[in-house]
């Protein structure tokens, strides 16, 4: 293992262990110096991080206005950390009372027939959605980018599975599309990532006015099973994070292969990606996305 793998992995290893030990305030006003200190030194991660605010806002990415929504954002992004380190202690009562969720009927009426597909975008605390989804819908299927170094993965692993979510790690060896569709044909929950095609195979779409790659494995799930497509996103109030569900998304009943399919796919994205605007649009400060979205926005 390089030094450079060692000392994350030490640095989750505190995370995972030390926080426990500290009150709440303490953990989350650590995190809150990390966030600033990271901002400030300004490094390629925050640079593209403005960068993808900026196509959201329309601002400029060198304006006042970026600068402070990304410090903003860096704050949201180290608060998902502080509550995913911590999250293993939560009792359900406190998972839950944290949580206030939008509209999520229509998801538990389409689970009285069978499974139901949810993508979501980079924002709030997905894992602590996830949980909640796990704990009141029964169940949550995923996957999950393999992070470096292992003990890292590992941790974030035993996390999301002592609180009911089942999940198959991305390697790129095949069978992930496989393992979400038979769960989804059991009667489970499958929620994807939508808003970064980590995977390489998505297609071209609009997002935000430009081009970007965007992941069309739900969309292949609602061509392929027939079972209901929705959107959701989580954000921050406060001390408190809302899950907003939205409708779902229609996919027309009709048998398609190759590239038919792939057309069909790319057109449901589309809607998904309408979505995922509306939602980032209205709390960019909650999107935590460090990586790169558009080929042609790019931090050097």
């Amino acid at each position: 293992m390089k030094i450079s793998e060692r000392l994350v992995d030490w640095g989750y290893w505190l995370g995972w262990n030390v926080l426990w030990t500290l009150p709440e305030s303490i953990s989350r006003f650590l995190f809150d110096v990390l966030a600033r200190t990271t901002w400030r030194l300004h490094g390629r991660g925050v640079r593209q991080l403005e960068l993808n605010l900026s196509r959201v806002t329309g601002q400029d990415p060198h304006s006042e206005e970026i600068r402070t929504l990304s410090r903003q954002a860096l704050r949201s992004y180290m608060r998902y950390y502080c509550e995913t380190f911590t999250m293993p202690k939560w009792t359900t009562e406190e998972l839950n009372n944290r949580v206030r969720v939008e509209n999520c009927e229509p998801v538990r009426q389409a689970l009285t027939s069978g499974g139901v597909i949810l993508t979501l975008p980079h924002s709030g605390n997905w894992d602590h959605a996830g949980a909640w989804s796990a704990l009141h819908f029964g169940s949550l299927c995923t996957v999950a980018e393999r992070l470096r170094p292992e003990g890292v993965f590992q941790k974030f692993l035993k996390m999301r599975t002592d609180r009911g979510i089942t999940l198959m790690p991305l390697t790129g060896e095949g069978g992930t599309y496989e393992y979400l569709r038979d769960n989804l044909n059991k009667g489970k929950v499958v929620a994807l990532l939508g808003d970064r095609d980590v995977a390489k195979n998505g297609m071209g779409n609009q997002f935000f006015g430009h081009r970007a790659s965007l992941p069309i494995g739900a969309a292949l799930l609602a061509i392929d099973t027939g079972r209901p497509l929705f959107t959701c996103s989580s954000w921050y109030d406060g001390r408190t994070m809302v899950i907003t569900f939205d409708q779902q998304i229609p996919v027309a009943p009709e048998h398609v292969t190759g590239r038919d399919r792939l057309r069909k796919a790319q057109e449901i994205s589309a809607l998904v990606a309408s979505n995922f605007e509306r939602h980032l649009a209205a709390h960019p400060e909650n999107w935590h996305q460090l990586q790169p979205v558009w080929s042609d926005l790019v931090a050097t």
